[in-house]
């Protein structure tokens, strides 16, 4: 994403409906997880901070982006310890980690596999990854040029990744799905840009009265999401654990290795 992209997210993020579903969302199912007080959890792709500073209510966070630009915002945040870095080449030692998320992520990559494959590496046997994709190819708009997407998913396709990476799904629900009625309305009378104009991502203003509405909307289906599978929506959420090859084994784990920002040239 270009620099404007990415002040746009760090200024909505912690209002704009759309921003604090999908960081609800998430939060809400790495907290139904079995962790530990010290757990240690990795934000892959934590663009600008948003969703880890979220996520140190249950542990120590490490966050991993491939843009400087967004590390920076991070740093805004108070956030330390992060690096810049690619998902498909972690820079964290293998079995270290026991949450990962990666919220809107393997659409950027070039190589998902190659991503879920280092979730697999870094987890801790027994750890479990949250993910989010968006959903549906045939909803491929000016939207994901702009984010500088290279796919978007169905339910089965995203199963079918994470069991070759060895990753076992636990959970695999779309979700959003309020949205998508809205969504399909927008992408039949969409426009195209202006000529010359640079694609945008889309986030559209909204009243505060109905902004505060879709978010309460929305906390009704993450609440549902705990019991229930949806059959559509915007998004795909899987949580994924690694297996335990060895249910008795009690070696210890490293700490991740991740060079703080700090101490970046």
């Amino acid at each position: 994403m270009n620099a404007s992209e990415y002040d746009r997210m760090f200024e909505n993020e912690d209002h704009y409906w759309w921003f604090v579903s999908r960081r609800e969302l998430i939060v809400d199912q790495v907290g139904r997880l079995p962790l530990s007080a010290d757990a240690r959890l990795l934000d892959v792709g934590c663009g600008t901070g948003a969703i880890a500073v979220a996520l140190r209510r249950f542990g120590r966070v490490f966050g991993v982006d491939a843009s400087p630009l967004a590390l920076e915002r991070c740093e805004r945040r108070g956030l330390t310890e992060v690096v810049l870095g690619s998902a498909e080449s972690l820079p964290v030692d293998d079995d270290s980690v026991d949450v990962i998320v990666a919220a809107d992520i393997l659409e950027h990559l070039d190589d998902d596999l190659a991503a879920l494959a280092e979730f697999h590496r870094t987890l801790k046997p027994g750890g479990h990854a949250v993910i989010a994709v968006p959903a549906y190819q045939a909803l491929w708009s000016e939207h994901d040029v702009a984010l500088m997407h290279k796919r978007r998913y169905v339910a089965e396709e995203l199963r079918r990744r994470v069991e070759q990476a060895g990753l076992r799904p636990i959970v695999l629900t779309y979700a959003l799905s309020f949205l998508l009625p809205m969504a399909l309305t927008r992408l039949l009378r969409r426009k195209p840009p202006a000529h010359g104009a640079a694609p945008q991502a889309q986030l559209i203003p909204v009243p505060a009265v109905l902004n505060a509405a879709l978010i309460r909307f929305q906390r009704l289906e993450t609440a549902l999401l705990r019991w229930v599978r949806l059959p559509w929506g915007l998004t795909v959420l899987a949580v994924v654990r690694k297996p335990e090859p060895d249910a008795t084994s009690t070696r210890h784990l490293p700490a991740p290795h991740v060079v703080p920002v700090s101490q970046r040239v």
